[in-house]
């Protein structure tokens, strides 16, 4: 999960690779190479979708952008959102064109997962402002129905062209879902989230998953939208986890990225690498960051991420290979 990690190293600014595709591309492909990793996550801020819906939006020259307005700010109008092609509207032809191009000079040699930014919670979240949007869960849980309703069609049909652009998986992140309690996400989140994501699977590419923090109360929720991988966050114990999720369902995790990639030493994320895959199970499991990895990570930090996983898998295949005496 590397975004500000990799325009760092690649010498690219934030606003520039948030903004263009070819600079975008380059930045993680220049990372996949420094550090041999399986595969390339094309993503950038998640305010992609309220952009193109409505949302002012300003990108500072190396920082992460920032709202500006939310188009709802100060209205239930929903036909005040702009109409949404994603082929045009705001930055969504950036991550679509980052894509191809990735997928051009990649092929199928390694996995290309592309963020279609927000779930349609987390966008209505946006478009709102979040703490008015908590209100209206009280308030008028109506008007949040019908606003997670629209984001829905446009998170799946800027998805479906993502997924027509040459990625290998989608994902998404769900965050601000993770602030409302239980009761909360099976009402107003589970249902489109899962309308969601088996119409994203009609385009026969995996669906992942993200809700940042502690997500041990509604993970078994979160396996019930249908994701084929939950991306888990570094205060979840995977163990629990794997329970929670059942045995089909891949889990992605969960080193945490500041105490243990940024400030931890090489062999601290070594041992925690190691022990992350085996309270996975070591089967259904993606070796990550339990969020998005730090600008200034030592690069040696991540290589013994991908050295932990390989060591293990060779000592694994090592047994097996004594126990079957093949």
């Amino acid at each position: 999960m590397i975004i500000q990690y990799a325009l760092d190293t690649a010498g690219i600014s934030h606003r520039e690779y948030s903004s263009n595709a070819e600079k975008m591309a380059e930045a993680q492909i220049s990372c996949l190479s420094r550090h041999a990793l399986d595969g390339i996550h094309i993503t950038t801020d998640n305010q992609i979708i309220s952009e193109a819906m409505g949302c002012r939006i300003y990108l500072p020259p190396d920082e992460p952008p920032q709202y500006k307005t939310r188009i709802l700010s100060n209205s239930k109008d929903l036909s005040i959102i702009h109409d949404v092609d994603p082929n045009s509207s705001g930055r969504m032809p950036v991550i679509i064109n980052a894509t191809r191009i990735a997928r051009e000079q990649l092929n199928n040699n390694y996995f290309i997962k592309t963020n279609c930014d927000s779930a349609p919670f987390s966008v209505a979240g946006a478009l709102r402002g979040e703490e008015q949007f908590f209100m209206d869960l009280d308030d008028d849980p109506q008007f949040v129905f019908d606003v997670i309703e629209k984001c829905a069609g446009v998170v799946t049909t800027y998805g479906k062209a993502i997924a027509s652009s040459g990625a290998h998986a989608l994902t998404f992140g769900d965050s601000t879902a993770g602030l409302i309690g239980r009761d909360f996400y099976k009402k107003y989140v589970l249902p489109l989230t899962k309308q969601v994501v088996s119409e994203l699977k009609e385009s026969g590419l995996p669906v992942f998953y993200h809700v940042c923090g502690d997500t041990t109360a509604i993970l078994d929720l979160m396996a019930e939208t249908g994701a084929d991988v939950l991306e888990v966050d570094y205060m979840v114990d995977l163990k629990r986890a794997r329970e929670l999720a059942g045995s089909n369902i891949l889990l992605e995790g969960n080193i945490n990225p500041t105490a243990v990639l940024l400030y931890g030493t090489p062999e601290e994320v070594y041992e925690e690498s190691i022990l992350c895959i085996k309270r996975a199970g070591n089967t259904g499991f993606i070796l990550s960051s339990g969020c998005e990895v730090p600008r200034m990570t030592p690069g040696v930090n991540i290589d013994m991420m991908i050295k932990a996983s390989k060591d293990l898998d060779y000592k694994n295949m090592e047994k097996a290979h004594k126990q079957t005496g093949s």
